[in-house]
């Protein structure tokens, strides 16, 4: 798509934000999350045309300073795509930010101030002295069986997730509404995972510095969602309150820490993966990386190098050579923890029904509840199975039709 425009004449733009990254100048629109990475002297042709300069002044002027002339009409087409240009029908109002705060701006400046920090760390620390007191609240996966009813387990931990990931999520969004920021929660895809997540593209328009509160907030509420069950836990037990109710405390507490240790699985880009391409100065290191990977692991097979189909930064080239082992060690570190806590609560759950389904003085009770929990754990399984194939036919379909675009 190309944009005429008469060389006198002037164009009119969105309220755009600029923040400098090493490869250039991050410029973007935080309302409708558009962003791209433009040469210095491009943003300051941006400068320029939002200052009210001709565009042929502008062109005239980056001739000037950078020695070649400069296609004004593919420039503002490649700005027509961002959705940088403001149509003539389109008032200025319209088009840009509201001034006044973001929905939940003021509830993310107290969940983050000083006396909330503060609070987070004390209960923190006594939850760290109550586990060291008393064993039985340390994290372990026995602590899922809080109740001897199969099925139970299940449906109790999945309907306790939700709002515990609300929750997470929420602290993801509140860290950017603090700065200003919009934010959308959905659903996205890791490997074959289903996982909810907090966009956050706004982030781009803010320093890099600023960035790591966001990033790091879902772990810090899981972290304080374990101290609250934990505690809750401890204080029910000591007051003999239903027996199961600390226990599904203590359930819920440990799948929370199994969100904490999911965070370390660098390849699934985790909220620490967010943390360390950000600390890096990196743009998209994680795809870099299994192109690194891609291209060594085919040249030790002596084939072909695969050709890459988008052209990253200096520092993502750069950065890939030594996070590609870490990339690695996060597969290794995920079968770590598949086998310290997945396997072992799979093995003991459905041996279990098994050992209900052979015993033939099984309770018509235990055998019914070893029934809904193969029926709801089959189902959970064939959900993962089904989205993986629908996910990897589309992937086909699209290359497929890519391949066919001349």
């Amino acid at each position: 798509m190309s944009v005429t425009v008469p060389g006198g004449s002037t164009v009119r733009l969105h309220k755009l934000t600029m923040v400098a990254e090493d490869d250039g100048v991050m410029v973007g629109r935080p309302d409708i999350g558009s962003y791209a990475v433009f040469p210095e002297e491009g943003a300051q042709a941006l400068r320029m045309l939002d200052s009210g300069t001709p565009v042929s002044d502008v062109a005239a002027w980056y001739e000037r300073t950078c020695g070649e002339s400069l296609d004004m009409e593919d420039f503002l087409a490649a700005l027509e795509d961002l959705q940088f240009l403001r149509s003539e029908n389109e008032d200025e109002d319209e088009s840009a930010p509201a001034d006044s705060p973001v929905r939940w701006q003021r509830l993310g400046r107290w969940a983050f101030s000083r006396p909330a920090w503060a609070c987070y760390i004390a209960l923190m620390a006594v939850t760290v002295a109550a586990m060291v007191k008393e064993p039985q609240l340390r994290p372990s996966y026995h602590q899922v069986f809080f109740t001897s009813y199969l099925s139970l387990i299940p449906v109790a931990l999945f309907g306790a997730a939700i709002p515990c990931i609300l929750v997470h999520e929420s602290f993801h969004a509140l860290a950017g509404r603090r700065l200003g920021l919009p934010s959308r929660l959905g659903i996205g895809r890791r490997l074959y995972f289903l996982v909810a997540e907090t966009r956050l593209d706004s982030l781009l328009s803010v320093e890099r510095r600023r960035r790591y509160l966001p990033f790091l907030a879902g772990m810090l509420a899981d972290a304080v969602m374990i101290s609250v069950l934990t505690l809750l836990s401890l204080a029910l037990d000591d007051h003999g309150i239903a027996p199961w109710i600390h226990k599904l405390c203590l359930a819920v507490a440990f799948s929370c820490v199994i969100r904490l240790i999911w965070q370390f699985m660098f390849y699934l880009e985790t909220d620490l993966y967010f943390v360390l391409s950000n600390a890096l100065r990196c743009t998209d290191l994680q795809n870099a990386s299994r192109f690194y990977l891609r291209t060594h692991f085919r040249r030790l097979l002596r084939r072909e190098p695969p050709q890459p189909d988008t052209e990253w930064s200096d520092r993502d080239r750069a950065m890939a050579r030594w996070y590609a082992p870490i990339l690695v060690a996060g597969y290794g570190f995920s079968l770590g923890s598949l086998v310290w806590a997945a396997i072992p609560t799979a093995v003991h759950l459905w041996s279990t029904a098994f050992g209900r389904f052979t015993n033939t003085r099984t309770p018509a009770s235990d055998l019914l509840d070893a029934v809904i929990f193969v029926v709801l754990t089959s189902f959970e399984v064939g959900l993962l199975l089904y989205v993986t194939l629908r996910d990897r036919r589309a992937r086909t379909r699209k290359n497929s039709l890519q391949g066919a675009l001349p």
